[in-house]
């Protein structure tokens, strides 16, 4: 079977998977993390990165990876809205706005949505986490170790390990690290830490602040075909 036309499961572990100035040192200082990053949120808008997925799954010892590019933008004070590109073989894009999460599939030129309402709060604290996102947000949802500055990347970054309050995530996602660039206060990097053992690393290079990018930007094909899925 095509893999773009395998059916797509919704639950916390699969969005799980879905998914300044000059460097400074943040100190050991939860709470001048968190100062800045309220700060860094106050003017983010948008953003844009490449960014490559590595997914490694315990049982065979195996891992996949996919490259690609991703677009952030502020919808509203409390919502952001993504656009994920993934080239090679397998190529498709995962549009989430809203409560609407839209993958579309070159190969069949065909956009399937999915409506996934009861999971966008989780989506918005998971998929996108560490865009635009208050040190009062992160505080709210995650126990927080700081490992302090590390090096990842080429970028100087500190890592903060996550880890969910809420027992219905902490039952399919029992950590997150977290590594927060010194410069611009986007993530570097995120590891997702899954049962049996499985995770998802996710890394982010070329970030660019974009102040003035349209919402047009994250826009699929108007021409594929759109099919709605339950």
């Amino acid at each position: 079977m095509d893999s773009s036309s395998k059916p797509l499961s919704f639950s916390l572990k699969g969005l799980a998977l879905l998914l300044g100035a000059t460097t400074t040192c943040w100190g050991q200082s939860n709470a001048e993390i968190f100062s800045r990053l309220d700060q860094a949120a106050h003017s983010f808008t948008a953003a844009t990165a490449n960014i490559s997925v590595t997914t490694h799954t315990a049982v065979i010892d195996e891992n996949e990876t996919q490259l690609g590019t991703v677009i952030v933008k502020r919808h509203s004070p409390t919502e952001m809205h993504f656009l994920i590109t993934f080239t090679g073989p397998d190529a498709q894009a995962l549009a989430f706005r809203g409560q609407m999460l839209e993958i579309y599939y070159p190969k069949l030129n065909i956009v399937r949505e999915y409506d996934i309402g009861k999971y966008k709060d989780l989506a918005q604290k998971l998929i996108l986490l560490g865009f635009g996102m208050t040190g009062r947000e992160l505080k709210a949802n995650y126990d927080i170790t700081n490992f302090g500055n590390e090096h990842v990347q080429d970028q100087d970054s500190v890592r903060l390990q996550l880890t969910p309050k809420a027992s219905e995530v902490l039952k399919q996602l029992s950590k997150v690290d977290l590594w927060l660039s010194l410069k611009n206060h986007c993530p570097v990097q995120q590891k997702f830490y899954l049962p049996g053992g499985d995770y998802r690393l996710v890394t982010y290079s070329d970030v660019e602040i974009k102040p003035h990018l349209p919402e047009s930007a994250l826009d699929l094909p108007k021409a594929a075909k759109h099919e709605r899925v339950n």
